[in-house]
């Protein structure tokens, strides 16, 4: 292609800007791909070489003087790259200038990873390999040298997925950001590519600085809170050496880290190292070598030269003389420490080592360890804006803030992670970041997959097999679920240190903790991509299939196809190999007719997993997989098998499970797993639910080990076999929803702790199974009452008996259930008597007794007579231990009952936060609640008419929401309601003081609300408007130490609203300041509505003028046809010692015009006491007369 004149005139322009130099493979990329980059970097004005521009038949010297001549080089590494020697030649030129740090060089890696360059595989490889065989060693280790230290430069990689153009103005960019660095100038320091932020104060590395490490290249947020801790761990102060392992995956700064605190204490000491990328040195040159290289440089001001003979032990009275300050990065295991420490009898005391690993086994033989801790999501975000916007306090314009959100949370705190990642995005326009996130999963950022490749490396070929297996089929989940799955060695066995699993937890590719397995997204999308590229590597001996393209071509015998990955031939040994199956049905178009043979060639098939990520359930697109002629295979090596809609009856009669360990058939078409008896001792986890021809299950009948057995709706199942007994590990059975099960056989499970016979309508009689039962749901079952046997269960910790509509009688002794938490009685409409809660039931929180035909509220407070404590006792006593349960009930929920009134003793009853009274149609008094309630529903109390005053002892608590529902109750008078405002107010200040406990004392949610009939605003209130809008200036100095928040009002009309949920919310929108300052909403929500409520909200304190608009919306949407008929908002402060509680307030009555149909509104002074602080917020009515609705909240 010919150059336009147009573009020549470009180049002339450009030619006073620094020389950009551009390495390629010519024949590969010369007309195409290079030709449209030298055009655009021309067109931008960047002065550009390429060695076309030079006459034919010159020497290759010219070209090494034009890079010479140059300031940035662009090394394009493609598949052909090591079919010249002139490209070669040319990259260890450049390698030269940029050691000498005259030259920044940028690699391109086009449709090759930087890993395959690095170690010269693939095709690549191959071609190099040819190449050397006709150079010198010499050549070949320069060469060698610069394909090894080039790609570890942060570069910029293609891989053929999206459009070209998108690369070429990456490139483009950035080669303009390195320009303006080195235009700027920074004096002679200017090609080392350092530039400072001017609003930080602090030093960033350009993208693609000559990086020797990449971790050192990393600006860390949260840098000095880590290095405080970790000189915490070091500890000056003590006289004692002391050695501390940093630990930490790749990409989290832990190089950055000890080189921060090498360079800020090694004047502290005589003599002092630090020794980087320890791993690799010692690969190349042995861990001898390295010792020799420490003497060196400890012993530099004593010796001339460090002899081949010299150890630790030969000159240790020398290097006793002196402290040292030694820092030993990035080492990969503990032989590798011994190699380079030796006995550690040559350290002076009072020396520190720091020792940097991605392998917690390494240093698991120090005593100090310091983790380093993933950025948190505010300091994410910083480190994101820093090279996403280039600015640390980005102000995130429209849905950016979202964006970058979900971009924070996929790097999961990763420093390094969003360093690439916002430099990528960078230099992509803010339209494409959305199809970005979504392209994560499946094109992950080459160089971190790289780093995390350096990890996987070091396993050994067992761990990396299971590790792979951990990615595809678990992920994250219960540790000894997945250990029992994957592991070599069974987590019960005497040998329990031997664990794959726990291995590469080691080396940071998973985390475990509190017996739970969690692997980094970023961990999951690096194994599942790797798998695309093990084929083109050799050393790799097992394969999975896990796509339905890849598992259609192994049924057909043909081909397979991987990810990413170009067709091929399956053998004879493939199929042999495969080790994994990953099937989803939904991405399969059509059935698929399979022999009844085609498990039978995969020998060492060990997972296979057929399932639908659109629907987990029995859908109506079905299996897609059938079996004309059955299925007819052992698969005896098979460890897990999940089959979605098994189509078949049975299991084949030569099915071996002698290593199974998980049968998941759920919603399968199995009528019985097989006939004959088979080894099952592995079997621990069994779920054959919905499979609604099933029938028997004596094939479990010697599964010893089985660990829960899941039943639910296997609604055929008439009957358990009696030989279940012998199931001592059995820790969880669900009988839920079989419908024809009558009873269970006289048997006992000694390890039984959760059993669900829910909805088994024709269970008429429960025996006690298992004394060690924890949970026992009942739910929907014909039981008539409840054995007194019950009382041996002393661990059970939750009853649930919803809906046993013939249930009769509880029997006394369910008061001795010392451990029960949780009682659920609601809808047993013929339970008339509750039993006496005695003193034994000391731990219940829960106790739900709506819906019965109790018509007396339970005891739920027995006084210790001879105490001398009265039940009507208003007053907390000195001690509780003068009362004996359940002052652990933490809700109780009478709604829907016939009882007339709360007993007394209900305000002693410390820890209740919830309090149900919905619809108790024949409540007329509430006359006090406990004091530390956050929850009370009233709704639909027609009956009720007094409210106590004060409702509650007050407590003070902590910021925790609390709601206050009196809607529907039609018949509370003035003095209840001025009870009910008092009691809101008064609680709201309590909270206020608890408030500056918590975030500053900066809190954007309602703390605190009520609702309640009603439709004026309390006089309280000094800014009042009729409508939905309020505006108003703020006084002045009206924002002092002694503010706690805001509190907001609402009159709310609902003339004929009636939602399908019966429930809505308000919506306030505060705009303090100018008129587009920033918005903050509050919201609440509450019961069904129907006419008018006024509700109120409190909030954080806001400066400035204020606007507030309240909107009724549903959740979703505005609700049209209910209307803000008032509103009004106060500042709240904390009174002094000397004020009075309920101040005269001015009241400022705005009128809009009567648009909302009032014709003389005005403000309603109550003569009690308002205390209403709070904002309102939900509001729901269903009376004939107007409402009131209050909620309230803190700041």
């Amino acid at each position: 292609m010919k150059e336009s004149p147009t573009l020549r005139r470009y180049s002339m322009e450009a030619s006073r800007q620094p020389q950009v130099f551009i390495n390629f493979r010519g024949s590969e990329l010369r007309y195409t791909f290079v030709y449209y980059l030298r055009t655009a970097l021309v067109k931008n004005g960047i002065n550009v070489f390429t060695d076309n521009m030079e006459p034919k038949g010159r020497n290759q010297k010219i070209l090494f003087k034009r890079i010479e001549e140059s300031k940035i080089a662009l090394a394009i590494f493609s598949s052909r790259y090591t079919e010249s020697s002139w490209c070669l030649e040319e990259l260890v030129k450049m390698k030269e200038c940029m050691d000498a740090e005259k030259l920044v060089i940028i690699p391109i890696f086009y449709i090759v990873t930087p890993y395959t360059i690095k170690k010269q595989m693939g095709d690549f490889g191959d071609k190099f390999r040819v190449l050397v065989d006709y150079v010198d060693d010499v050549t070949e280790k320069k060469w060698t040298d610069a394909l090894k230290s080039v790609p570890l430069i942060l570069g910029i990689t293609y891989d053929g997925q999206s459009e070209e153009q998108l690369l070429i103005n990456q490139i483009v960019g950035e080669v303009q950001r390195v320009i303006k660095i080195i235009s700027q100038g920074e004096g002679d320091e200017k090609n080392k590519m350092v530039c400072t932020n001017t609003s930080t104060g602090s030093s960033f590395i350009p993208q693609n600085r000559n990086m020797v490490d990449p971790e050192n290249q990393i600006e860390l947020v949260g840098l000095s809170q880590r290095l405080k801790e970790l000189k915490e761990k070091l500890d000056l102060s003590r006289k004692e050496t002391r050695i501390v392992g940093v630990l930490g995956m790749p990409g989290i700064g832990k190089t950055t880290l000890v080189k921060r605190l090498y360079d800020e204490w090694k004047h502290n000491f005589q003599r002092h190292l630090h020794m980087v990328n320890i791993r690799q040195k010692s690969k190349e040159y042995g861990t001898h070598s390295l010792e020799r290289m420490i003497l060196k440089e400890l012993l530099s001001d004593t010796y001339n030269d460090i002899t081949e003979e010299m150890t630790y032990a030969s000159v240790k009275d020398e290097l006793l003389k002196k402290k040292v300050l030694l820092v030993l990065d990035d080492v990969s295991s503990k032989k590798q420490i011994q190699g380079l420490l030796g006995n550690l009898n040559w350290i002076r005391k009072g020396s520190r080592i720091v020792i940097t690993t991605r392998d917690k086994i390494s240093i698991s033989q120090f005593e100090y360890t310091y983790v380093v801790p993933r950025l948190n999501i505010t300091d994410g975000l910083k480190q994101f804006s820093f090279y996403a916007f280039e600015d640390h306090n980005c102000p995130y314009p429209g849905n950016l803030m979202d964006l970058s959100t979900k971009f924070v949370d996929y790097a999961r705190g990763n420093p390094l992670a969003l360093k690439i990642l916002g430099r990528e995005l960078l230099s992509i326009d803010k339209d494409q970041w959305p199809k970005r996130l979504d392209t994560l999963a499946q094109l992950p950022i080459p160089y971190i997959q790289d780093l995390l490749r350096a990890s996987y490396d070091d396993l050994s070929n067992q761990q990396k097999e299971v590790f792979l297996v951990v990615a595809w089929f678990f992920g994250s989940g219960d540790e000894y679920y997945i250990r029992s799955l994957v592991d070599t060695e069974d987590p019960d066995s005497a040998d329990d240190a031997a664990s794959e699993v726990r291995d590469f937890a080691g080396n940071l590719l998973i985390s475990i903790s509190s017996g739970r397995l969690e692997m980094h997204d970023l961990m999951a999308t690096f194994a599942k991509k790797l798998c695309s590229s093990l084929s083109n590597e050799n050393n790799y001996g097992y394969q999975m299939i896990w796509n339905h393209e890849s598992f259609n071509a192994a049924a057909k015998n043909k081909r397979m196809r991987y990810v990413n990955q170009p067709r091929k031939k399956v053998t004879e040994s493939e199929m042999d190999n495969v080790m994994g199956i990953l099937l989803d049905v939904s991405e399969m178009d059509n059935n698929m007719t399979l022999d009844s043979k085609f498990f039978s060639e995969m020998c060492n098939l060990r997972y296979l997993k057929v399932y639908n990520s659109q629907c987990s359930r029995d859908c109506d697109v079905g299996c897609k997989l059938t079996f004309p002629d059955g299925l007819k295979c052992s698969m005896e090596n098979v460890r897990y098998l999940y089959w979605l809609q098994f189509p078949l009856k049975k299991l084949s009669k030569a099915f071996n499970p002698k290593n199974l360990i998980e049968l998941n058939l759920p919603y399968s078409k199995i009528t019985r797993l097989w006939k004959e008896s088979k080894e099952i001792s592995k079997l621990k986890w069994v779920d054959l639910s919905h499979s609604s021809e099933l029938c028997d299950i004596s094939g479990l009948i010697g599964a010893h080990n089985i660990r829960r057995l899941n039943l639910e709706g296997c609604i055929e199942l008439k009957t358990l076999p009696q030989e279940m007994q012998e199931m001592e590990s059995l820790i969880y059975l669900n009988l839920g929803g079989c419908t024809r099960l009558v009873s269970l056989p006289e048997f006992k499970l000694k390890s039984l702790k959760t059993l669900i016979l829910s909805h088994c309508k024709n269970f008429e009689q429960f025996p006690v199974i298992s004394e060690c039962l924890e949970a026992l749901y009942l739910q929907g079952t014909a039981i008539k009452c409840i054995p007194t046997s019950i009382e041996n269960l002393q661990k059970l910790i939750l009853l649930d008996l919803k809906d046993c509509e013939v249930l009769v009688s509880l029997p006394d002794c369910l008061g001795n259930l010392r451990s029960l938490q949780e009682l659920i009685l609601s809808g047993c409409s013929k339970l008339k008597f509750f039993p006496e809660l005695k003193e034994t039931m000391k731990s219940i929180k829960i106790l739900l007794l709506d819906g019965t035909a109790i018509k007396q509220m339970p005891i739920l407070l027995q006084c210790i007579q001879s105490q001398g404590h009265s039940v009507a006792n208003k007053t907390l006593p000195n001690s509780l231990s003068d009362y004996y349960l359940p002052s652990s009930l933490l809700s109780l929920c009478l709604s829907g009952n016939d009882i007339e009134s709360l007993h007394a003793n209900i305000s002693q009853l410390y820890h209740l936060k919830w309090l149900d009274l919905k619809n108790c149609k024949k409540l007329k008094s509430v006359s006090v609640l406990p004091p530390n309630l956050k929850c009370l529903d009233a709704h639909g109390c027609d009956s009720l008419e007094e409210v106590g005053s004060p409702l509650a002892v007050l407590m003070v608590t902590g910021k925790i929401h609390c709601t206050y529902i009196f809607t529907n109750c039609n018949k509370l008078d003035q003095v209840a309601e001025s009870n009910i405002i008092s009691f809101t107010w008064r609680k709201s200040q309590m909270m206020s003081d608890a408030l500056n406990r918590y975030n500053g004392g900066f809190v954007l949610e309602s703390l605190v609300s009520t609702c309640f009939p009603g439709c004026e605003v309390p006089a309280s209130f000094d800014h009042q408007a009729y409508g939905a809008l309020l505006q108003t200036k703020l006084p002045r100095h009206w924002c002092d130490s002694r503010l706690t928040g805001i509190a907001l009002c609402a009159v709310i009309l609902f003339p004929d609203y009636q939602h399908q949920s019966n429930r809505f919310l308000v919506k306030c929108t505060c705009e303090f300041g100018t008129e587009d300052g920033p918005c903050i909403s509050f919201s609440s929500i509450v019961g069904d509505i129907n006419k008018r409520h006024v509700e109120k909200h409190g909030n954080g304190c806001i400066p400035s003028k204020a606007s507030l608009r309240f909107q009724v919306t549903d959740g979703a949407s505005e609700v049209g046809n209910c209307h803000v008929l008032k509103c009004g908002f106060t500042l709240v402060y904390t009174p002094n010692d000397s004020d009075d509680i309920s101040p005269a307030r001015v009241v400022d009555i705005t009128t809009r015009d009567k648009e909302d149909g009032l014709e003389n509104a005005t403000s309603n002074k109550l003569s009690r006491n308002d205390y209403e602080f709070s904002h309102q917020s939900n509001c729901g009515v269903t009376s004939r007369r107007d409402e009131c609705f209050l909620s309230e909240e803190l700041p």
